[in-house]
């Protein structure tokens, strides 16, 4: 089973005419003045139990969800994140690619003591255990259990490695900066289904719409409910990245995630490197 593509289908978003990533509706921002300094108003934290903005709904059945990113919260918790060049591959490889299944494959072995219903004997051979392990909900729908393991880990590893790991306007703005994640996301996504790609890219044209609250939702890690309402915010900021204007259903944790895998291209991309994690 694919990874991901199921959980893309749950949020609901049909998108058409994706802009590239140089591309993105600049009606939608006040156009810049030449030698001004771009201001950021001060933050205005949104309230965690607020409801999601009008247009915005969010999935139904969600039990099911919820009980896979608490296992995947519970793994990271108590994982120590060794040996790195695993993670390397996990985060930083093709998706699709052998390689970074066995990387997560043996990224949760060498810490399977903290991976949640660990099967029993005899243990599946590499690399099932980074597979899709689907789980359906009630009303009948697969989740991949892969996919929430997968986003936490990404999520954890840069709270610990990359802390300061920040995004802002003139950044994402910036050609060259473009031009690089252009670059590093065709090669990265060689492997990738259309489907995975045109996703990639409405997640890269929401995360440069709102580069300052990805970069919140990102820094609020631990902290689900806050994360929750940045994701409300980024969707209903950056519409014009979906192709379509009507009613949006999202699943808050899947897209928490795919925003937070688009915000580490995009850091990468700004910072002129390969990678946030440790190198050596």
């Amino acid at each position: 089973m694919r990874m991901g593509s199921i959980e893309w289908g749950l949020a609901a978003v049909m998108m058409a005419a994706v802009p590239a990533i140089g591309a993105v509706q600049d009606h939608d921002r006040p156009a810049p003045v030449e030698g001004r300094e771009v201001v950021v108003e001060a933050e205005r934290l949104p309230p965690t139990g607020a409801p999601p903005p009008p247009g915005i709904t969010i999935q139904p059945d969600r039990l099911t969800n919820r009980i896979l990113d608490d296992k995947a919260q519970m793994f990271v918790r108590c994982a120590r994140f060794f040996p790195v060049k695993l993670l390397h591959r996990v985060i930083d490889g093709k998706p699709n690619s052998p390689a970074s299944l066995f990387a997560m494959d043996g990224f949760i072995r060498a810490n399977m003591a903290c991976w949640p219903d660990l099967p029993l004997s005899p243990m599946p051979a590499p690399p099932d255990l980074a597979s899709c392990w689907a789980v359906n909900t009630s009303m009948g729908l697969p989740v991949c259990r892969s996919v929430y393991d997968r986003g936490a880990v990404l999520e954890a590893a840069i709270a610990r490695f990359a802390p300061d790991a920040e995004l802002t306007t003139r950044q994402v703005d910036d050609p060259a900066v473009q031009a690089r994640l252009e670059a590093m996301e065709a090669n990265r996504l060689s492997l990738a289904y259309s489907d995975e790609r045109l996703r990639a890219r409405a997640l890269q044209c929401l995360v440069r719409s709102e580069p300052e609250n990805t970069t919140r939702m990102v820094r609020a890690h631990g902290h689900p409910a806050l994360q929750t309402q940045y994701v409300y915010r980024i969707l209903d900021q950056g519409r014009h990245c979906l192709g379509r204007q009507g009613p949006i259903e999202v699943e808050p944790l899947y897209f928490r995630y795919a925003l937070t895998d688009a915000f580490y291209r995009w850091v990468v991309a700004a910072r002129g490197v390969d990678t946030l994690l440790p190198v050596g």
